[in-house]
Parts: C-alpha cells; structure tokens; sequence
C-alpha cells in the first residue's frame, strides 16, 4: 500500500511541475554561441571564432583529472593553432585566482575563459562531468563531445584532430 501511494504521488508531481526540455549540446548541429571573459579581463564569444576548429574544454582546478589533461591539451594547441586549431579552456571555478595560478604554473598558452557560474556548461551546453571537451568545426557545427579526461598527445586523437583541420 505504501509503495502504492509513493508511485501515485511521483506521477502527480509529473503532472504538476512544469516541463523544461533538455537543451544538451547536440552533434552535428550548430554550437550554441555564448560570451565569458577571459583571464586578462575581455569578453569574447564563440562565434568570433568561426572559421577555426574550436576545441572547447570544460575544467575546474579542483578536478585532478582535468588539472593532469591539461598539459597534452596544451603541447596539442602548441604544436596545431598555426593550422586553424584553436583551444578554449572554459574553468569553472567559483573564483578567478586559482584558475590564474594554474594557468601560470603549467604555462597554458590557449585562451583561458571563466564560467563560474556555469551558465554556458549547464544551461547553453547541459553538460555534466569534469573534464568536458567539445569539438566544434570550422563552420560552427559541433562534431565531438568527449567525457572525460583525454590523452590530447595519443596518436588516435591526433589524427582526429588532423582530420577535422582538414575539413573531413
């Protein structure tokens, strides 16, 4: 009886709430443009960027697995931006500070912008998990999403990187 009236009232409270469909990031569709500052204080958005293939990396300091990608995620922009690639760290800490110390002791090349308040990661691109990557192509599409943390220096990403520079 009890389990009975559980059920019943989880159904009406479907009934009763309002309904918000589900906005995540979509492969082979366009990107959702958005607009953050970066560390040095400048707004900039994602569709100022069309043209290049964007790689777009959601981390926070406080993620080991994101901190331990970022290096590769690094020597990869270093050795690719001269082709069109270009990597945007999106942190997602509540505060600046330690973004800026990491970024300084890893010496992070790429574009650096701050989500505190997660606005792009959940209500533009609902995603979830840390590290996030989405890889978004010369014309504004999204072409990968990948959870997780990535080896950006192994030979099987590489060549899908290669392969988007390369318009296939």
């Amino acid at each position: 009886m009890r389990c009975a009236l559980i059920s019943l009232l989880f159904l009406l409270s479907l009934l009763v709430l309002p309904v918000t469909p589900c906005l995540a990031v979509k492969l082979n569709a366009p990107a959702p443009d958005f607009t953050l500052k970066d560390l040095q204080g400048s707004r900039q958005n994602l569709a100022g960027y069309k043209g290049k293939l964007v790689l777009l990396n959601f981390w926070s300091t406080t993620c080991p697995p994101c901190v331990q990608e970022l290096p590769s995620l690094n020597d990869l922009y270093k050795e690719q931006k001269l082709a069109g690639l270009l990597v945007l760290g999106i942190a997602l800490d509540p505060t600046e500070k330690p973004v800026r110390e990491l970024a300084g002791k890893l010496r992070l090349e790429f574009p650096i912008m701050l989500d505190s308040n997660k606005d792009v990661y959940f209500d533009s691109y609902a995603l979830f998990g840390q590290p996030v990557s989405v890889i978004v192509d010369r014309n504004g599409m999204v072409r990968e999403k990948m959870i997780g943390a990535v080896d950006w220096g192994s030979p099987q990403i590489r060549a899908k990187i290669n392969n988007y520079l390369k318009g296939r």
